[in-house]
């Protein structure tokens, strides 16, 4: 079947919540000491309206399937960093990939390489300097796919609890 990717629309909003459903489950999972289960969406109708009406965001979605019978399967939303305050800092566009997530039945068929080609374009297409995003560190396959795609660790992020 053909994957391909384009820019949601809020008639995408239950896709994108069942996709949404399945990163937070893994994150309550994997990091209960950072996400906790909830009911109902986390992300809602207007804050999806939000990401697609601001020129500087956007949520792509990997579709499989002919044109007008095909299932979303995959998500990322792109959202803007806003540029540092610090005098020294070089001036930089970011984007942010803030999140990313293949349905489960759907992995092994690049379509995660796909969003991140088509994220990388849209980048561009704003003017970006960069792309950055973030990994929990308990998801090594997240961050192997990642390197394998170019990215690289720029800052380490440590915790402890107080």
């Amino acid at each position: 079947m053909p994957i391909h990717v384009r820019q949601a629309t809020l008639s995408d909003y239950r896709a994108l919540c069942a996709l949404f459903e399945e990163l937070d489950a893994f994150h309550s999972r994997a990091r209960p000491d950072f996400f906790r289960p909830f009911d109902g969406p986390a992300r809602t109708w207007e804050q999806v309206g939000k990401w697609l009406a601001d020129p500087d965001s956007t949520v792509l979605v990997a579709e499989e399937g002919a044109k007008d019978e095909a299932d979303v399967i995959g998500l990322a939303v792109l959202l803007p960093r806003p540029p540092s305050p610090f005098a020294g800092a070089v001036p930089r566009k970011v984007v942010v990939l803030d999140n990313l997530v293949v349905r489960a039945d759907r992995r092994d068929r690049k379509t995660g390489e796909k969003l991140v080609a088509a994220a990388m374009e849209w980048a561009r297409g704003q003017g970006a300097s960069h792309v950055e995003l973030g990994v929990h560190a308990v998801n090594r396959h997240a961050l192997r796919f990642y390197e394998r795609l170019g990215f690289s660790v720029s800052v380490h992020w440590l915790s402890r609890a107080a």
